[in-house]
């Protein structure tokens, strides 16, 4: 009987860096005040960063190998750890110790769609629109779910690409 290694132990290892990175990368802006729209982009490139870093050491770990199976629950299980520590983290930071973000991020917004030339009446619906995802309880569901999300596409990519079977004979 071969001598297998887990999944898991690189999933948690990984989802704990991509979940204190990317904290870091959402939380610094929401302190300091200061939205970019690029910021935005960076939690995707360091989760995919980090699929491809988590399935690559999962990889030469196992002499070379690994399905597509295997990529893909390391990069899922990295991805809802990962999702997990961030998500708890941003509802800690929006509830309890900066309750005002929220205001001014939606102000923020409010204005960006007056400079965009929208009508009062444009802005009102939208703001009615946004406003649900303004609360911290639906933002920490909506945000391991969209983590999740994430992973699914991105994890099977990187799976993929990543893969390397062991020919059975």
């Amino acid at each position: 009987m071969e001598n297998e290694i887990s999944t898991g132990s690189y999933a948690k290892k990984w989802g704990l860096v991509y979940g204190l990175v990317t904290t870091l990368i959402v939380i610094i802006p929401l302190i300091l005040e200061s939205q970019s729209r690029w910021v935005g982009f960076l939690p995707v490139i360091v989760a995919i960063a980090v699929y491809v870093m988590a399935t690559k050491e999962f990889k030469r770990d196992n002499g070379g190998y690994m399905t597509f199976g295997e990529g893909f629950r390391i990069c899922m299980m990295t991805a809802l750890i990962g999702g997990a520590i961030r998500s708890v983290i941003n509802y800690v930071y929006i509830k309890f110790i900066d309750p005002g973000v929220t205001e001014r991020m939606a102000q923020a917004l409010e204005d960006a769609w007056r400079q965009q030339g929208m009508s009062e009446e444009q802005i009102d619906q939208m703001s009615g629109f946004s406003a649900g995802f303004s609360n911290p309880e639906i933002g920490l569901i909506v945000g391991i779910i969209i983590i999740l999300l994430g992973g699914l596409i991105w994890g099977s990519i990187v799976s993929a690409i990543n893969k390397n079977e062991a020919e059975e004979f």
